[in-house]
């Protein structure tokens, strides 16, 4: 269920730049497994508490935006929101470390405050309001992307069962499609790139678009996995029970069958289809038996790390290269979200220029600088359907 709250945060906040948090996937048994993200790459590995830290005493000005000021406790709010569990973890383990991010993060979530405090003033210019029609239908579409996908209500009780803040993530959505409309209001129409600009970006980036060699795979796996036994008596009674459902599925029995009734890869809920993979995405010993074989051909026992799999391999892709008509749409849709993105950019940046930001302390520190997108097209662009 984290999985499930941290990746629709995620999604729910690219403008207002605040809750990202990590996403923890569950592999199968057969994949390499990803190296752990730093915790400075993912800044929150779980939704903060419903409850803030305790205000000062004294509520003081962070910084004046325009005559409007925003204030110390809002910075701490959202650093709770955002930072809580991290800064607990570096407290216990490095409490110099600790002080020293809480820095840099109230930092960056003050000027996240007064970018917001902008366009909240534009948003307001121009009549633009979220009713709540249009956050649910925007939390239902978010929340039915997910895998498994999820109500609004389902995602509401594992937010409050993690101690999260439901009600200040749907604020967080409601600024987050209010600005989206004050930037399709302005923008829309000056960053639609045209076909050619998309067959430019092709010509130009074409190993992007190349589809390395690709199998589709369903596999039955074996664990030894009885802590009572002897490792080596564990590993010889599941070498047996692979070997005897490997006389089954190779006398005729079906696979899927099979495999949704043994199988110890969570994969068996498919009846052990993997989906389509790269070579790269596989242990060694998975990998070379699986791209090695012909499709239709059912393995003999392959021994990995995991334990003992059966291999059926159901599709094999040579090498190619993505043509221009098959990679344009997500072409052109990555363009205009980069031209979106540079013309928010510009946007804010005179937003800030011409706005009197005032801090008590001195003048206006430098406004983060965004990462620019990337384009990129799914590695099965061409696979047969």
């Amino acid at each position: 269920m984290k999985s499930t709250v941290a990746g629709f945060v995620r999604r729910i906040s690219p403008f207002v730049g605040l809750l990202a948090v990590g996403v923890m996937i569950g592999g199968s048994g057969c994949q390499k497994k990803a190296p752990p993200a730093s915790d400075t790459a993912a800044p929150a590995q779980a939704p903060a508490s419903s409850t803030p830290a305790e205000a000062p005493k004294e509520d003081k000005v962070a910084v004046t935006v325009n005559g409007s000021p925003i204030m110390e406790s809002q910075v701490q709010r959202y650093l709770d929101l955002e930072y809580k569990p991290l800064l607990a973890k570096y407290a216990a383990q490095a409490p110099q470390l600790a002080a020293q991010q809480e820095k840099v993060f109230r930092e960056n979530i003050t000027q996240n405050l007064i970018t917001r405090q902008l366009l909240e003033e534009q948003a307001k210019l121009a009549g633009i309001q979220v009713t709540p029609e249009e956050l649910t239908a925007e939390m239902t579409t978010q929340l039915s992307s997910l895998n498994p996908p999820r109500t609004i209500e389902e995602y509401k009780k594992a937010v409050e069962e993690q101690g999260g803040d439901f009600d200040g993530i749907k604020r967080i959505l409601t600024d987050r499609l209010k600005y989206h409309k004050l930037f399709e209001s302005k923008f829309a129409s000056t960053t639609k790139p045209t076909e050619a600009d998309a067959k430019k970006y092709y010509d130009e980036n074409t190993k992007e678009f190349q589809v390395p060699e690709q199998v589709r795979a369903s596999h039955i796996l074996i664990r030894p996995t009885d802590p009572n036994t002897d490792p080596n008596q564990a590993k010889a009674q599941a070498k047996a029970k692979a070997e005897d459902l490997l006389k089954k599925v190779k006398g005729g029995a079906d696979f899927a069958t099979v495999a949704k009734e043994n199988s110890d890869c969570p994969s068996k809920a498919q009846g052990g289809d993997l989906g389509l993979f790269t070579r790269d995405k596989m242990v060694k010993p998975f990998a070379d038996a699986a791209f090695a074989m012909k499709v239709g051909e059912i393995s003999g026992l392959v021994e990995s790390p995991f334990g003992y799999h059966i291999i059926k391999v159901t599709e094999h892709h040579d090498p190619n290269q993505t043509m221009f008509e098959k990679a344009k749409t997500e072409i052109i849709g990555q363009l205009t979200e980069q031209k979106m993105q540079e013309a928010i950019d510009t946007y804010v940046k005179s937003l800030r220029q011409s706005a009197k930001i005032v801090f008590p302390s001195g003048p206006a520190a430098p406004a983060p600088q965004p990462a620019s997108p990337k384009i990129a097209v799914p590695a099965d662009a061409n696979a047969k359907k």
